[in-house]
């Protein structure tokens, strides 16, 4: 009997930490704007190379379409059924907009993130996050943006707004709906 009130104690302590973390994890902001001191935020302005093709470009550069950036690991199922339904809207040519995929795994390398480009016929540029990108991302956005199993996306309009959506995998149609209404024209 009282190994059994230990366990259940115990596995009430896991559980509490356990919701608060996820309470911290999903409480996160879920519209933020560039900063207002005009100075734009490091996760915007970090040089990134496409390693499909090895373009230079950063966020700041991409600022005539609306853009999608997904952090993502490679290993991550629900991240590659994003990219599909990413590739699914880019596909039907319904709307222009540039979309970054974001390899957040501190252990990740650019061959390997090169060689997963290969195999996966996705629609965008695909980078590496540096450190202090991703910190600056989660300095922004919360810790979601770090859980891909959630498949954050960030939204960044032309005009600057840049919003993180709810958690979860998005359909094109649902993407299509809310880069329209996010980034008007």
């Amino acid at each position: 009997m009282k190994d059994q009130n230990q366990w259940i104690e115990r596995t009430g302590i896991v559980m509490s930490v356990f919701l608060v973390l996820l309470f911290l994890s999903v409480s996160g902001c879920t519209t933020v704007e560039t900063t207002q001191s005009g100075k734009d935020p490091i996760w915007q302005t970090t040089p990134l190379t496409d390693v499909r093709t090895g373009t230079p470009f950063s966020i700041t550069e991409i600022n005539d379409l609306p853009l999608l950036i997904q952090p993502f690991t490679i290993t991550c199922p629900i991240c590659m059924q994003q990219q599909a339904e990413i590739s699914d809207l880019y596909a039907s040519g319904k709307l222009q907009f540039v979309m970054i995929g974001l390899d957040i795994d501190p252990n990740g390398n650019e061959n390997s993130l090169r060689d997963y480009t290969r195999n996966h016929d996705y629609y965008g540029f695909y980078a590496h996050s540096p450190p202090e990108m991703t910190r600056s991302l989660v300095d922004q956005f919360g810790m979601r943006v770090l859980s891909p199993a959630q498949a954050p996306l960030i939204i960044v309009c032309p005009d600057g707004k840049a919003t993180i959506l709810d958690p979860g995998v998005k359909s094109s149609e649902d993407l299509l709906k809310v880069l329209t209404a996010g980034c008007p024209e």
